[in-house]
């Protein structure tokens, strides 16, 4: 039945993205409406087929199609939910519905809503279905899908040098796109195959060249880091995510940039025999993404500025795992890579509601406050406490705070970087705890340093008539939080099955 549904979580979204777009003005603020009940529908799908994964009832479900049947040519494409992309999905829906009730309050002035949420819609079925795929190329569609709908609304919608930013946002991630079909194009015409999951079969059956496939996965490997921003492709992030629409703003950095994260795992670690030549390189740009993003975070002024330099060092987190798994994998410790690579995927899912709760704080504090200014900011706490308690709890993620999803998913990154370090070298062991204590020292400094200056120490005589925001504000931020306490408190939930289906397909590379 579920297999069924699958589908319906791409082609839903896209019917209601025509329905917005053609009965613009007579629906108004149905427009949003729709987007949320579309998401709502996704959010049922992926909730039912997460708890049936892991509850152990099935361990995936499959739709695939027949594309194109020849005598000598059999194409398919598909839709796959297992213990991996499901609640990938399930957390993308979340964040998109959550998003949209909160975009309905504070964009109800929008002019044009149907445009606004018809490329939203798209935005969410590009995300969703590259999560799902189970061939290269309808990835890939899916892929520009989503990037080319978040960049016409960001040039429609965003403030300051909007078209600017959104022609750099969109070049660069056109680059990395590019460079990832090089990838595609030279696995089908080396592997003859276009389907995911026959990678590992075909690399063992042929035997191929270890240097090509090295090249194949480099050039997959920089499309991805530009999506991820990764230091030295990160410079179209900042101004990026600074005059995006808010809404836009928290999608982005909380569902799409680390969705090259799970492009790593579902795609490139299939690639074993080329790890070894990546794992280094790998590890080191995650060194200098996490420190050099923490760093500049510190020196903002700006909050929503602020956000966008974490996002950055986060994303390093997300590729320390990778890396580590992927260096481990190299020297045959596949049970280590998992540890790593899962810590990834739950620092995702633990990133996406910390983060999304931070970038929606921006807009909570434009219309509440009328600045995003850190300097011109203080007392907030006792003016609006709910809203505290919603930043905490978001740079508490971040910061990986016992009981919230980010301590479970820094301390897995950490221990299979720490563990894989290990196996080259005692000397590389003690740098990795250094390179840990003091990412996480950067990471608890600009969070810090922003509750303190925000909610505490006296309030400006200006903002002495501020009041706590609306309920149409804070919840989806409540949900977003309880989701993180409660994957904090019970972190099993999801890492337990998420590692099986890693350490699975890890199992299955030669």
């Amino acid at each position: 039945m579920i297999e069924e549904l699958l589908p319906y979580t791409v082609i839903v979204p896209a019917v209601a993205s025509l329905v917005t777009l053609g009965l613009n003005k007579p629906l108004g603020r149905w427009n949003g409406i729709i987007a949320i009940l579309t998401s709502l529908l996704s959010i049922v799908i992926f909730s039912v087929s997460t708890y049936k994964i892991f509850a152990g009832l099935v361990s995936s479900y499959e739709k695939i199609y027949d594309w194109v049947v020849t005598s000598n040519l059999v194409l398919r494409f598909g839709f796959r939910a297992d213990g991996l992309s499901s609640p990938v999905a399930l957390t993308i829906a979340l964040v998109t519905a959550l998003t949209a009730l909160y975009t309905v309050k504070l964009m109800r002035d929008l002019p044009n809503m149907g445009l606004f949420f018809s490329l939203y819609q798209l935005f969410f079925l590009g995300m969703i279905g590259l999560v799902l795929s189970t061939n290269l190329v309808v990835f890939f569609v899916f892929f520009e899908i989503a990037v080319v709908a978040s960049w016409a609304l960001i040039n429609e919608w965003g403030t300051g040098e909007k078209e600017k930013v959104a022609l750099k946002y969109f070049l660069f991630t056109e680059a990395g796109a590019l460079c990832f079909l090089a990838g595609i194009v030279a696995t089908n015409g080396y592997l003859q195959t276009l389907e995911i999951y026959e990678i590992p079969q075909k690399i063992a059956q042929l035997n191929p060249n270890v240097g090509i496939l090295t090249a194949i996965v480099s050039a997959m490997l920089i499309g991805f880091f530009v999506k991820m921003a990764i230091f030295p492709l990160h410079s179209w992030l900042p101004d990026t995510y600074v005059e995006a629409p808010t809404p836009i703003t928290a999608l982005l950095s909380s569902a799409m940039s680390g969705l090259a994260a799970y492009a790593t795992i579902r795609i490139v670690f299939l690639y074993t025999p080329a790890l070894q030549y990546i794992s280094t390189a790998m590890i080191v740009l995650a060194i200098i993404t996490m420190i050099y993003g923490a760093a500049n975070a510190l020196s903002q002024d700006d909050f929503k500025r602020l956000l966008a330099y974490s996002s950055i060092s986060q994303m390093g987190y997300i590729l320390l795992g990778l890396g580590a798994a992927a260096l481990a994998i190299s020297m045959g410790f596949k049970s280590l890579a998992a540890i790593g690579a899962t810590g990834s995927m739950f620092h995702y899912i633990a990133h996406a509601m910390g983060k999304a709760i931070l970038f929606l704080l921006v807009g909570v504090f434009m219309v509440q406050v009328g600045t995003r200014t850190i300097s011109q900011m203080g007392g907030l706490a006792g003016k609006m406490p709910y809203t505290a308690v919603m930043m905490f709890i978001g740079f508490f993620t971040l910061m990986g705070v016992p009981f919230t999803s980010g301590f479970i998913s820094e301390w897995m990154i950490f221990t299979g970087a720490i563990g894989s370090a290990s196996l080259v070298a005692e000397a590389f062991r003690i740098f990795m705890v250094i390179v840990a204590i003091i990412a996480t020292v950067l990471t608890f400094a600009y969070s810090l340093w922003s509750i303190r200056r925000m909610l505490f120490g006296q309030a400006p005589p200006q903002l002495n008539e501020v009041k706590e925001a609306p309920l149409s504000f804070l919840t989806p931020l409540m949900v977003m939080a309880l989701a993180s306490l409660f994957l904090g408190m019970y972190p099993t939930i999801f890492t337990e099955e998420i590692n099986k289906v890693i350490l699975k397909l890890f199992t299955l590379t030669p």
